[in-house]
Parts: structure tokens; C-alpha cells; sequence
């Protein structure tokens, strides 16, 4: 069974690495005298960057706060959005005069934002296991019998309907009702 802490862990350890990462060289520029310049996210994108440190703030809150539906999608959304947006700076690299190669630092935001869209995703499907059990593949059904076992005897047996019989039975059909 998946600890209920899991998800809630995925997330603050992405989010760790998505600040830790903006710190770590993204990029090294070749300068057409030989010398190379690394440059950090932090210090490449302005905006981005805040972004980022916004986006990781949240998901450092919603894995503190109570574990309600908003917040389980919430976290996952900030996680994917993050995502795309550092996915789409490893693709495309900024676009100067001289040659640019992504590092490190980049693919560990990267891997943050997808700590943390896992971190939603397995509390949302324990969530979803909890309040569905009969979801959940890795447990057996519910309402399953095991096999082998007969079906229930009935206590009684059914006799036919016989208005003059006084056993203490009672038939309760159409025909009593008059």
C-alpha cells in the first residue's frame, strides 16, 4: 500500500529541486573567442524564474496543507505547468548570436516539476482507492466471494399456498388481500 505521505513528499522534494535547479548552470554559451560562459536559470530568465519560485512555494504549502480535492489538482496542475515550461527551454534554448548547450541544472528542474505532478497524481489515486475500492486493481473485490463456498441454504422451505392451512405461516399474496 502506498504510504499517505508519499505524494505529499514527491511534491516538497520537487519543489526543492525546482528552487535547488534554478541555482545549478542551465546553460553554457560558446563565445566566438573561446570562452565559454555558463549561466544559471536564476540569472537567465527573469520572469521564468519567478514563476518557478512561485510555483514551488505552492507546492511546498499544498503538501502542508489539509489533503482536500482543490489542492490535490491544484498541485498536480502547478507541477505540469512547470513542467512544460522548463521542457520548452530545454527544446528551445534562448536564442543568442553564439552556440547554446542546456546542463544540468535545467533537467533538475525538470525532474522537480515531474516530482511534483507524481507527488498529485499518487495521492489523487490513493484518494480515489480510498473512496472507490472497488477501483483499486491491486485489491480483490469487495463483494467477491472465495471460491468454493455454496450458496446460502434457504432457512425454510416453499410450500404451495394453501388458504386453509393454519400453521402460523404467513403467505403474503394477492389473494389474502381482499
Amino acid at each position: 500500500m502506498i504510504s499517505q505521505r508519499m505524494g505529499r513528499l514527491l511534491s516538497a522534494v520537487g519543489a526543492l529541486l525546482l528552487i535547488g535547479g534554478l541555482f545549478l548552470t542551465w546553460y553554457h554559451i560558446d563565445r566566438a573567442n573561446g570562452f565559454v560562459e555558463n549561466a544559471t536559470g536564476f540569472d537567465t530568465f527573469t520572469r521564468l524564474r519567478l514563476v518557478i519560485l512561485a510555483g514551488a512555494v505552492v507546492l511546498l504549502i499544498s503538501a502542508i496543507v489539509a489533503q482536500t480535492q482543490p489542492v490535490l489538482i491544484v498541485r498536480t496542475l502547478v507541477g505540469v505547468v512547470l513542467g512544460i515550461l522548463i521542457l520548452r527551454r530545454i527544446v528551445f534554448p534562448p536564442d543568442i548570436a553564439d552556440p547554446v548547450k542546456s546542463q544540468f541544472g535545467v533537467f533538475v528542474g525538470l525532474v522537480g516539476a515531474i516530482c511534483a505532478v507524481l507527488g498529485g497524481i499518487v495521492d489523487t489515486s490513493r484518494e480515489v482507492a480510498e473512496r472507490y475500492p472497488e477501483m483499486a486493481f491491486w485489491r480483490p473485490s469487495a463483494g467477491e466471494l472465495p471460491a468454493g463456498e455454496p450458496p446460502p441454504r434457504q432457512r425454510f422451505a416453499q410450500r404451495p399456498h394453501d388458504p386453509n392451512a393454519s400453521g402460523g405461516v404467513v403467505d403474503s399474496t394477492a389473494e389474502e388481500v381482499r
